[in-house]
């Protein structure tokens, strides 16, 4: 399996949209991979994972056609992970349909509400001979051609059930962790005993406290002992931080430096990692 990361940022990025404190003015300062853009990834370039307002600026810059994706999967309804206005974009009008397959989209019922009342609001109803939406049941199952998808309850926001993601295919599972919290109970139980070769990890909140919604990297490199605990790893196992907020107040030359000790790999917008 293979994950791209096409954006790796919290949803104000870095540098933040309004921002000019000295995380953001060095992140313009040193360009590169300092710049992040909304969080979002493909795996092996056929399961699209969330939807931010860049997913325009991704396509361009990493030559991308969307109009061949056919699935794609929702964390959550929050603008940062699932901005449905583009998807309107999907009807003839504007994606002049040329044997394009319907985009299956899968995620919570508030993700579900929100695509319908975006397609009511702008009177787009046509939209749905090119969408279906699936809506998603913590810890059940479904199938993507060959690959085995469990979504599972994040620790994340009060308002809805925020998933995050373990996929399997031919011998090979990911578990797409953000955004989230430390993991319920529940989950803990869950992943015990299930070998995972690649481990991504919200890291919002850096080297700051972590709170209810996000993890800092204290939290990633407890997630990382416990599962090894609970008989989750191998050697060869991939350790991922992600989604990273100015608030963290790390950069990544600085947080790959720390990361390095723990095993983990920083991502950064266009990072490949296969397992």
């Amino acid at each position: 399996m293979k994950i791209k990361y096409l954006g790796t940022a919290a949803a104000e990025g870095i540098p933040a949209l309004f921002c000019r404190c000295d995380i953001c003015k060095e992140a313009r300062k040193r360009g590169g991979r300092e710049i992040r853009t909304r969080s979002q990834a493909i795996i092996d370039e056929k399961l699209l994972i969330d939807f931010p307002a860049d997913s325009y600026l991704h396509i361009l810059h990493y030559n991308m056609d969307f109009s061949s994706i056919e699935h794609l999967l929702i964390t959550h309804s929050h603008d940062d992970h699932f901005y449905p206005f583009d998807l309107l974009m999907r009807m003839s009008e504007y994606g002049h349909d040329m044997g394009a397959k319907v985009l299956h989209i899968y995620g919570n019922s508030v993700v579900g509400n929100l695509l319908k009342e975006f397609s009511d609001r702008f009177s787009v109803p046509e939209v749905w001979n090119y969408m279906q939406f699936h809506e998603l049941t913590p810890f059940e199952k479904f199938k993507i051609e060959d690959y085995t998808i469990y979504p599972l309850p994040s620790r994340h926001m009060r308002t809805e059930t925020a998933l995050i993601y373990l996929i399997e295919h031919n011998g090979k599972t990911i578990l797409y962790g953000n955004d989230s919290s430390m993991f319920y109970d529940e989950v803990w139980e869950f992943l015990k005993g299930r070998t995972l070769d690649c481990v991504s990890l919200d890291c919002t909140m850096g080297r700051t406290p972590s709170n209810f919604s996000h993890m800092n990297y204290e939290d990633n490199v407890a997630v990382k002992k416990r599962l090894e605990e609970l008989g989750c790893t191998t050697p060869d196992t991939r350790w991922i931080c992600v989604h990273f907020s100015h608030n963290g107040q790390m950069l990544y030359r600085e947080m790959t430096e720390l990361a390095a000790v723990d095993n983990f790999e920083v991502a950064w917008d266009g990072m490949e990692v296969g397992f």
